[in-house]
């Protein structure tokens, strides 16, 4: 697709998501997002990092800027002054207290602004536990000449600054500060919609990614620990190669899967990317599982449950996914006790991402020896 191309079409989406109120104060904007999950997030190191990206987003968008919201009492008004105060202390908190920040050019907390930065550690001294960051920038950025270039100069910013250990890149709806009332409109959307980003609450549910990733999305940013569940780099290219629109890249500490030249935004009435699908059929062993309780809004009807949750994860799910039987050379997709008919009597450990073992006359086929688990909650003996 050409850029002229690119353009026009999604300038005739824009209209689909931007709502005002009865005021006419815009509540809802097209958006996209740079989100990511990192770990250490209570160190002094990486909070010198963190705001060093605020450092940049507010020297980026300065003479738009206007509203900040944060962890800290007073400290209202977007003030040169308030801001030193507010870095002091985010420098200086305990490692056990919250950190946060949030920055727009939104006029205040009712309005939907047009590009935000926004953090919260971790409020935990617990490696495992991720804190977040995401930058959200206006609809037309890549729409401009040099658009492309600045959004990845800001996307290999961030990845060396934090060092992701999961997170992603797409278009996503903006709502005010104040978003409670307006979730509504990112859950219609996000049907309507399946390349839309579900980011109103992703700083509160980051702690169902401590050890597993949202899934796919135009950008998807693995930690090499992640690679590895998937079976290694080398496996994920090779997987990955029939489709010359993905791109796979390194970034300090893993790999940047790109699924197309542009983010997607086409309805589901129009179908499904075949990028995005075929990102989420290699990605799908290692995306978050089902917790009970897990829902990305809280506010009842019209808004995600529980049960649309897990829909939303698994939209571009093609069926289940089935776990054996399993060629030799081929990564293991979830850790269990393996046996083949071509050793009787004899039983495997092996774990995510590890190659299947070969047998002395060459390719042997493995079964799951307790059962085979597909994605449906289904169970089916393993058969020789």
């Amino acid at each position: 697709m050409q850029h002229h191309e690119y353009a026009a079409l999604l300038e005739q989406r824009v209209p689909e998501f931007t709502f005002t109120d009865n005021n006419d104060v815009v509540v809802s904007r097209l958006g996209l997002s740079i989100t990511l999950f990192f770990k250490q997030g209570y160190t002094l190191e990486k909070r010198e990092k963190i705001l060093a990206c605020f450092s940049r987003f507010r020297d980026e968008f300065a003479t738009h800027l206007s509203f900040h919201a944060h962890e800290f009492k007073g400290m209202k008004k977007y003030t040169p002054e308030n801001i030193a105060k507010v870095e002091d202390c985010i420098r200086n908190k305990g490692v056990y207290d919250y950190g946060g920040w949030y920055i727009s050019d939104a006029k205040n907390m009712s309005e939907a602004p047009n590009c935000l930065m926004h953090y919260i550690d971790s409020g935990d001294d617990d490696d495992d536990e991720n804190s977040y960051l995401s930058l959200i920038l206006p609809w037309f950025y890549l729409k401009e000449t040099q658009g492309m270039a600045r959004f990845n100069d800001w996307l290999t910013y961030l990845c060396q600054q934090l060092e992701p250990d999961s997170g992603d890149c797409g278009y996503c709806l903006i709502l005010p500060r104040d978003y409670d009332d307006y979730c509504s409109l990112e859950y219609e959307l996000a049907r309507r919609f399946p390349p839309l980003q579900v980011n109103t609450n992703a700083f509160a549910a980051k702690r169902h990614y401590n050890h597993s990733t949202r899934g796919v999305n135009w950008i998807t940013i693995l930690d090499k620990r992640y690679i590895k569940r998937l079976g290694g780099e080398d496996w994920v290219r090779q997987m990955l190669s029939h489709d010359p629109e993905i791109g796979v890249e390194h970034y300090p500490g893993g790999l940047l899967i790109r699924a197309g030249q542009y983010p997607d935004l086409t309805p589901l009435a129009a179908g499904l990317s075949p990028q995005y699908l075929a990102v989420n059929q290699l990605i799908r062993p290692i995306r978050v599982k089902h917790q009970e309780g897990h829902s990305l809004h809280f506010y009842g009807v019209n808004h995600f449950d529980e049960l649309s949750t897990q829909a939303w994860y698994a939209r571009y799910d093609q069926g289940p996914l089935s776990l054996s039987p399993l060629k030799s050379g081929t990564p293991v997709l979830v850790s269990g006790n393996w046996t083949t008919p071509s050793f009787p009597h004899t039983m495997r450990i092996i774990k995510q991402g590890e190659m299947a073992p070969a047998g002395k006359e060459g390719e042997v086929i493995w079964w799951d020896l307790a059962r085979e688990v597909e994605d449906d909650g289904t169970t089916q003996a393993p058969q020789s």
